[in-house]
């Protein structure tokens, strides 16, 4: 989970500027897609990781647990 957190951080610092811009957002729209794809079980489970992820790591907790809606997604 934290391999796929970081994915998505630097997709998004890539995607506010540069000549990656275009690509990183394709790729975001892509892994929000795949997560979209998700059943409930799965999503719960997904939320779980993600609430475990950011108790572990009280500085991004915040942005960890917006992912889902930064991704477009309702929570999951």
């Amino acid at each position: 989970m934290r391999a796929l957190l970081t994915a998505v951080a630097t997709l998004e610092d890539l995607a506010k500027a540069g000549p990656d811009a275009p690509m990183a957002l394709s790729t975001l729209e892509e892994i929000a897609f795949e997560l979209g794809r998700m059943d409930s079980g799965e999503g719960r489970r997904f939320t779980e990781v993600l609430d475990r992820v950011a108790a572990a790591e009280p500085d991004r907790a915040a942005w960890i647990r917006d992912v889902p809606s930064a991704l477009g997604l309702e929570r999951i």
